[in-house]
This record gives structure tokens, C-alpha cells and sequence, in this order.
């Protein structure tokens, strides 16, 4: 695709300059456009374009009289383009203020809107800055499937609630034919995220996925994330950008309502725009609230696009044309960001030579006791659909001092062992103690004890005539002076413990034992664990 950049800068209180130039920024051709012709367009990018829904034939007159604009009536935007004729043309625009709110994605020929055309016209908002005088398109594709990282945030405080499956699901539907390797971080929050872009090492990721809501907090936009208990985190550019660590990956969608959208009358930078500030190459982000059928469709037709070859802006060009086929309400709202390179495209087709298709997700297990290696769990990146189950736990565990144990309780082959292991996992201070299958007293002391570094105390520990209560404020006593590290202590396969009684079940008497024991024990002065 062919660049044209407009650099438009108010350089009086009625009058713009329109520099207009290819590949040199030197070259240019310089006209000046009255406020004047336009201040209605401005006054309704504030007060109606972004409030409420707009029909097709509202965006076609609203992109017909931003193009005369542009066009004067020499006519000088249609021969430019003209000079492009069979050729794609990114129309990069550098806008600040007011004009960064004007809808630059509906600008419309007359007969129809620029990014219908074949080849098509995508309009990019393009930030330039002193340093960055012009954008150049960077492809270096990988021979192999596309790789993605994706993840969906949705607190529990935040209304609406998202169906954040439904995304991942349409994405992987639209990638069928070509596959995709879809990593999806299933608790919503950037500390996860951060450890699964660790864990596949810098340029594995081609994008990143992120749905969910995004707002102005303090003046500043934010993308609401989720803490490790689910509740709303406001999360920076710069803290997703942090995350991610710098490289980051070629493209960044933020699928959510207002990631493009500047405040303040443009005063206040757009999420997308800051976080080209913090390393992004290319950020996608919605101009307004958007419907969730439209955001996800748009995914959809993107990552497919993609996936088959193509140039970001010629997915993105392909996106809008779906969108608009498919009568998307919102289609318009959908923006494209870069400053200094935009990314051609990010991997080959499927049929070229020696190309690697995704690999298959893993179902590979792990161990929830990774001593013994009885108990088999999914690995982390296999597990998801227990978000809130999870979070539950960890904010009892961690947020209720009154809290001494969770119960996981379900039937068998549900996931009760892998949400105990993730448990585990997002609890790193505490070491993993699991005991399986029957526990009685004189298990449970003797275990303890092998924690203890003297062996004399060990074998004053293990003395029957003492009561168990006081056995395990000892070992407790003991570690706490010693500077043991604190320990979760999980009873897995528990209901070989129970007996039947009516239509119910009962505590086994050591079991009992055991438990009142621990109750007691985890309530006195000496914590041993949280």
C-alpha cells in the first residue's frame, strides 16, 4: 500500500493548514482550510456523533462533507488519490485538539466511503510528532500460523458483565481454516498476563488481545482490568505497556468502548494514542461505546484477515468492509493508531513453503503435589472457565482475617484439584503442603514434624500421650522459631474421609479429630499460615 500523509495543524483561530505529502516529508504541498466550513461537523463530533447511534445515511452525509472539505474545489483529493488508482492508499492523518474528534474513518467520496473502495482507502491516525516526520510500513512476516495473545476482563463491580468466551470463541471460528495460536490469560488480570508474555519469551506474539471496558478514572484513560480476587483495577498505558515489557508485540487491540477516543475537545490523548507513547507499534481501539456483537465481529474479521496473509491495513480495510456488509451499527467507530512504522503483514499464507502451523492446545498436566506426583491437574496455560470459582477463594483467603480454609466441594472430574493448584499458584508466598486421600492424627503430626530442622523436637512432637491440639501448637511453635516459610495446606480427595449417615455424609472420627485440632490450632495467638 501507497502512504499519504496529511498533517493538519489550527494556525489561527479560523484557519487550518493542510501539509499533504508521500514519501518525502520535504516535498509537501501546503493548503489552508477555513474552520469555518466545518465547525458544524466539530460542534456534532462532541455533542451528537458520540452520543447517539448514527445511521448509514448520517455517516455517508457526515464523510461527504469532511471530504469536500479536504477536496476544496479544485478537486485536489480526488486527483491525489487518482494517482493511486489499482493501488491501496493508508491516508495517515496527524490531527490534534478538536480535529482529533472529527470521524476521519466515514470520509466519503460521494459514492461511497473510502474504505469500501477496491483496492481500499483506510484512514490511520497517525501520531506525528518533531522526531516522527513520516510513517513507513515495516512487513517482516513470520512463516507459521499467527500467534495471539488474548485476554478478557470483566470485574465483578463493572456493569455490563461481558461474555468474555464468546470473543475468544469467534476468533477461533473465523481462524478455522488457517488456525491460530490462541493463548488466552483466563483471570483478566495484567500480572497473569505479564507472567504468560514471560513465559513465551519476546516476539512470540504477533498482537495482543484485550476486551473488556475502559473509562476516563482521574482524568486520564484507563482499561478496567481485574485484581487477582476480581475486583475493578484501572490499569494505565503505561502499566499494559510495562507489562508486556518493550518490544511489544506488532499490534495491540484494545477492544474496548473509548480506547480511541480522545478527551477534553482532544486536550487528553486517547488510550490507544498513549500507548504508542509507551513502545506500541500499531494500537486498534473503538472511538465511543460500542456494541459487543460489533466488537466482536470486527475481531473476527480481523484476526482472519491476518491469519491469511494480509497487511494490517488491508485486514483492517477488509474489517470495515465486513462490518459495513453485515450493517454494523458501529463499524465507523473502529480506529486505527501508529507513529513512527506500521506493520505490514505479520505472517505468510498457510500455502507457502515450509510454513508451521499452530500447534495444538496443550492438555498437558502438572502435578498438584509435586512431591509425590499423584495428583494430575491441567498446566496453567490449559486452564480456564474457573475464573470466579478462583477468585472467590482468593479473596476469602486473602482479604477476610476471619477466614481460616475454603471448601471446594463439587462432584468428581469437575476441577476441584486444578482450581486447588491455581490456588496454589496465585499464592506464591506459601509453600504447597498436600495431603491426599485418608488423613488421621498420627499422619498429620508426623508430616508436620519433617518440617522441623531438629530431630529431637520431631520425636517430643510424635509423643502419643500428648493431646493433639497441643502437638500441633507445638510444630507451629517450633517452625514460627525457626523461620519456616508459611504453608497451604491442602487436603485434596477429601471425601474418603466421610461416611455415609441417612441420606447425607459424616466426618470419619480421625478425621474429625484432625480438623478440630487444625480449627483450634489456626485460631490461637501463633499463625501459622494465612
Amino acid at each position: 500500500m501507497r502512504i499519504l500523509h496529511f498533517d493538519l495543524k489550527e494556525i489561527s483561530g479560523d484557519a487550518v493548514e493542510l501539509r499533504s505529502f508521500g514519501e518525502n516529508p520535504n516535498a509537501y504541498d501546503s493548503r489552508s482550510l477555513a474552520l469555518g466550513d466545518i465547525a458544524t461537523l466539530i460542534r456534532q463530533a462532541e455533542e451528537g456523533y458520540y452520543v447517539s447511534p448514527r445511521l448509514q445515511a448520517d455517516l455517508a452525509t457526515t464523510g461527504r462533507h469532511l471530504f469536500r472539505w479536504l477536496d476544496g474545489r479544485d478537486r485536489w483529493l480526488v486527483q491525489k488519490l487518482g494517482e493511486s488508482l489499482g493501488e491501496g492508499v493508508v491516508l495517515a492523518i496527524a490531527v490534534a485538539g478538536r480535529l482529533a474528534h472529527l470521524p476521519w474513518e466515514v470520509l466519503h467520496d460521494g459514492a461511497q466511503f473510502l474504505v469500501q473502495r477496491l483496492p481500499a482507502v483506510v484512514p490511520l491516525r497517525w501520531a506525528a510528532s518533531d522526531q516522527v516526520t513520516r510513517l513507513t510500513i515495516q512487513s517482516q512476516p513470520q512463516n507459521r500460523a499467527l500467534n495471539l495473545l488474548f485476554m478478557a476482563t470483566s470485574p465483578q463491580s463493572v456493569t455490563p458483565v461481558l461474555n468474555y468466551e464468546q470473543e475468544e470463541a469467534q476468533i477461533l471460528r473465523a481462524a478455522a481454516r488457517t488456525g491460530i495460536g490462541l493463548t488466552v490469560e483466563e483471570s483478566g488480570c495484567l500480572e497473569e498476563l505479564g507472567y504468560l508474555a514471560d513465559r513465551q519469551g519476546q516476539g512470540f506474539f504477533d498482537g495482543v488481545h484485550l476486551t473488556g471496558h475502559a473509562t476516563l478514572w482521574e482524568g486520564q484513560p484507563r482499561f478496567i482490568t481485574e485484581t487477582a480476587t476480581g475486583e475493578a483495577y484501572y490499569a494505565s498505558a503505561r502499566e499494559i505497556a510495562s507489562t508486556l515489557q518493550p518490544p511489544l508485540p506488532p499490534l495491540v487491540f484494545l477492544s474496548g468502548c473509548r480506547t480511541g477516543q480522545a478527551a477534553e475537545q482532544g486536550a487528553v490523548p486517547s488510550m490507544a494514542e498513549t500507548l504508542l507513547q509507551h513502545g506500541a507499534t500499531a494500537v486498534l481501539g473503538w472511538g465511543q461505546k460500542v456494541l459487543d456483537t460489533n466488537a466482536t465481529s470486527a475481531a473476527a474479521a480481523l484476526y482472519e484477515a491476518l491469519t491469511r496473509g494480509k497487511s494490517l491495513a488491508d485486514a483492517v480495510a477488509l474489517t470495515y468492509q465486513a462490518l459495513i456488509e453485515q450493517e454494523a451499527r458501529d463499524w465507523h467507530l473502529l480506529r486505527l493508531y501508529a507513529a513512527k512504522t506500521l506493520p505490514g503483514a505479520l505472517v505468510k499464507p498457510s500455502n507457502t513453503l515450509g510454513w508451521k502451523p499452530a500447534p495444538k492446545p496443550s492438555m498437558a498436566t502438572e502435578f498438584l503435589d509435586p512431591l509425590t506426583r499423584k495428583i494430575r491437574v491441567p498446566m496453567r496455560e490449559s486452564f480456564v472457565g474457573r475464573r470466579r470459582p478462583l477468585q472467590r477463594c482468593l479473596r476469602a483467603l486473602t482479604t477476610d482475617p476471619e477466614t481460616i480454609a475454603v471448601l471446594i466441594h463439587g462432584m468428581g472430574g469437575l476441577g476441584k484439584s486444578s482450581v486447588a493448584a491455581r490456588l496454589c499458584d496465585r499464592l506464591p508466598q506459601f509453600q504447597r503442603r498436600v495431603w491426599q486421600g485418608r488423613i488421621d492424627p498420627a499422619k498429620l503430626v508426623n508430616e508436620l514434624a519433617k518440617m522441623l530442622d531438629d530431630r529431637s523436637l520431631r520425636l517430643r512432637l510424635q509423643d502419643p500421650e500428648e493431646e493433639l491440639p497441643f502437638r500441633l501448637r507445638g510444630v507451629f511453635q517450633q517452625l514460627a522459631e525457626q523461620g519456616a516459610a508459611a504453608f497451604l495446606l491442602v487436603l485434596d480427595d477429601f471425601e474418603q474421609n466421610l461416611e455415609a449417615e441417612g441420606t447425607g455424609y459424616i466426618l470419619k472420627s480421625p478425621a474429625a479429630e484432625v480438623l478440630k485440632a487444625l480449627f483450634w490450632q489456626f485460631r490461637q495467638p501463633i499463625r501459622a499460615i494465612g
